[in-house]
């Protein structure tokens, strides 16, 4: 004996807008990442491939520079006043690795703020993403990328989209092949 299923043409859109909306994938903007076992970030860095991000991309976006001072622990180092940013090695004061984990993210290229949208809601950063361009050098100069505000020195970042955009960022604008990014 066989069975006839009928759907009823009402039925039809109630069944297919969760499966449509469901099915559109999301963005990993934000996720944690990091830039390898054996490398710990200094300054601002951009690693690629990072397999963990679904764009390859792991941005650490911050850009300070420790106390130049010698130190004998991490407390001169600046985290006796809450900045665990640094620790104290071998007498100089570098990047603490844990604190260069909590701030690197997954991100991607970006045309305007609105892309970096709909990323991780468990991301570690508090104000959003702006879509910033945040080196001048390497192979992800003049770039344009997904990066937690929290981390982002704007007038920095404006400065280098100033110079990309008029096509003279040094180091990168007069290189061959001359990189895409630049003089947009």
């Amino acid at each position: 004996m066989s069975r006839r299923v009928t759907f009823h043409a009402g039925v039809w859109p109630g069944l297919l807008i969760p499966l449509v909306l469901g099915g559109c994938p999301h963005s990993d903007v934000g996720s944690p990442c990091n830039h390898g076992a054996a490398f710990v970030p200094q300054s601002q860095t951009i690693t690629f491939p990072a397999l963990a991000c679904d764009q390859l991309l792991c941005v650490y976006a911050e850009d300070t520079e420790p106390p130049q001072e010698g130190c004998e622990s991490n407390e001169e180092c600046g985290s006796a006043g809450g900045d665990d940013r640094f620790v104290c090695v071998e007498g100089h004061c570098e990047l603490d690795q844990r604190h260069v984990m909590a701030r690197s993210m997954c991100s991607q290229q970006c045309d305007a703020d609105a892309d970096c949208e709909g990323g991780d809601p468990d991301s570690a950063c508090s104000s959003g993403f702006a879509c910033a361009r945040i080196q001048g050098l390497g192979d992800h100069c003049c770039e344009k990328l997904c990066v937690c505000r929290d981390d982002l020195d704007v007038a920095a970042a404006a400065a280098l989209e100033r110079e990309c955009s008029a096509d003279a960022a040094m180091g990168c604008c007069d290189r061959e092949p001359h990189p895409e990014a630049c003089g947009s």
